[in-house]
This record gives C-alpha cells, sequence and structure tokens, in this order.
C-alpha cells in the first residue's frame, strides 16, 4: 500500500491538501464522460483535483487523470499527455457546486510520525481550516490548527495502526478514506 496523491486547494493564496470530506458535489470524472484508470500506486482512483477558492466560490483550475486514451475535452480545455503518462486538464474555470464541509491542511508537524498508505489525516498537518460550501458558494472558513495541535498528541498516539481488535485490512481501508473520523478522530461538535 502507497501513500495517496491528495486534491488540492487554493485557499487565501496558499495551497493545502484535502484531508476530509462531508458533503457531495465535488467534481465527478463520470458525469464528464470521463473514465479514470490508476494513475499509479499512488493515485488509484485515476485523478487528481486542483482546486481554487476564488471570490467565495470554489472552482476545478486544474485536473489530472489516468486514461488508456486521450479522454475529451473537459469544457473548451483539451488534455495532454504528461512524461508519467497522464492526462492534465490545465486552465479550468469549471464552477463546483458542492455542499459540505471540507478540512484542508498545510505544512507539516514537527516529529510527523511515519504512515506511508492511504491519506495524510488533518492531525499530521501544523495549518488546518475547515471550508464551508453551500452550492459550490464559501459560507464559511474555520482555522481548526490550534484546536487540533491541542488534540494532535492523544490523536498520535493510537492513530498510526489498528486499535486493539481491529481487523488490519479494516485499519487499512480507513487510511484510504477521507472521512473527518479518520483525518481528526473524536473531534468535538
Amino acid at each position: 500500500m502507497t501513500a495517496q496523491e491528495p486534491d488540492e486547494v487554493l485557499f487565501e493564496g496558499k495551497g493545502f491538501v484535502v484531508t476530509a470530506v462531508d458533503g457531495t458535489g465535488l467534481f465527478d470524472p463520470a458525469a464528464h464522460g470521463l473514465e479514470p484508470r490508476s494513475i499509479s500506486t499512488s493515485c488509484y482512483h485515476g485523478h487528481i483535483g486542483h482546486y481554487a477558492v476564488l471570490a467565495q466560490r470554489l472552482t476545478l483550475r486544474d485536473l489530472q487523470l489516468g486514461s488508456a486514451a486521450e479522454p475529451p475535452p473537459l469544457g473548451a480545455v483539451r488534455p495532454r499527455l504528461t512524461e508519467d503518462e497522464s492526462w492534465h486538464y490545465r486552465g479550468l474555470a469549471l464552477p463546483i457546486a458542492f455542499t459540505g464541509r471540507l478540512l484542508i491542511g498545510r505544512g507539516d508537524i514537527p516529529d510527523r510520525p511515519y504512515l506511508n498508505m492511504g491519506f495524510r489525516p488533518a492531525w499530521m498537518f501544523l495549518d488546518v481550516r475547515e471550508l464551508t460550501f453551500q452550492a459550490g458558494a464559501l459560507l464559511s472558513a474555520t482555522d481548526c490548527s490550534a484546536a487540533l495541535a491541542q488534540a494532535r498528541p492523544d490523536i498520535a498516539a493510537t492513530a498510526t495502526r489498528p486499535a486493539p481488535g481491529q481487523e488490519m485490512r479494516d485499519w487499512i481501508d480507513r487510511t484510504f478514506s477521507l472521512s473527518y473520523d479518520y483525518s481528526w478522530p473524536g473531534r468535538p461538535g
């Protein structure tokens, strides 16, 4: 199992990675006639979205897609084949009608524990924000960094291995999820 490449979000001029999703309406390749395949062992689901919050709206700016053949244009943008044999759509401006919450993070914590599978959870980042959207419009942005820093020692003590009695396969599946429960175990509220 390998660490996975996360979707990214440009927010307040800074690059963050998506650590948890609670909602619906993020970019869905199938809804656009795209059939992704694994890009590599670090991208089993076959696509990586590069989003941005611009003028309080969520947009898809770039997309990396695994595909056996050249995929169709997305909007007016034709994909280009890259060295890693994936297809890149650059310069998109697709509005994304996401409704729900995104937990995003950036900056490694000191002495970050080793977890080389699945997606990196929020507790492994210094700067963590929760963005709440309604039909793609940003409703709120909350800095969760201090609250997560306070909870981190308790989380780190148990989150990098299966809990006693937990099946290894269940724990591995959990690391490949983008659930809030995995990304910030025991989150208040």
